[in-house]
C-alpha cells in the first residue's frame, strides 16, 4: 500500500478557505486526480495544476470525522488504462465561484 504525505493546501486552496471563512465563498470538493509527476513538498503550495495527470475520479463520499477533519473518498480502477504508471501524487479539486475549479490540495 502506498504511503502519502499529509494533504498540503495550495495557495488557491488557502484563498478559497479565506473566502469561506469571510462568508464570501463556499467550498465544494469536485474530484481527485492522480499524477505520475514527482513534487518536493516545498513545491506543492505554489501549484495551480498537476502535471502528468493519469486518472481522474469524482468524489464518492465526504464524511466529517471529528471537529477539525473530513474523510474524502474516491476510487480508481485500471479498466481504461493502456499502460501502468507510478502514482506519485494526488490532487484534490474544489469549485471556487470566482476562479472555477481549482487545485485545492496535493499529497505526494
Amino acid at each position: 500500500m502506498a504511503e502519502f504525505s499529509k494533504l498540503i493546501i495550495t495557495g488557491r486552496g488557502q484563498a478559497l478557505i479565506a473566502k469561506t471563512i469571510a462568508g464570501t465563498g463556499s467550498m465544494e470538493f469536485t474530484k481527485i486526480s492522480t499524477s505520475s509527476a514527482v513534487y518536493d513538498l516545498e513545491q506543492v503550495e505554489g501549484l495551480t495544476e498537476l502535471a502528468n495527470v493519469e486518472q481522474t475520479s469524482l468524489i464518492s463520499s465526504i464524511i466529517r470525522t471529528n471537529e477539525t477533519a473530513v474523510k474524502i473518498e474516491t476510487s480508481f480502477n485500471n479498466l481504461e488504462l493502456a499502460e501502468g504508471y507510478y502514482m506519485r501524487s494526488l490532487g484534490l479539486y474544489a469549485m471556487d465561484a470566482d476562479e472555477g475549479e481549482i487545485l485545492y490540495a496535493v499529497t505526494t
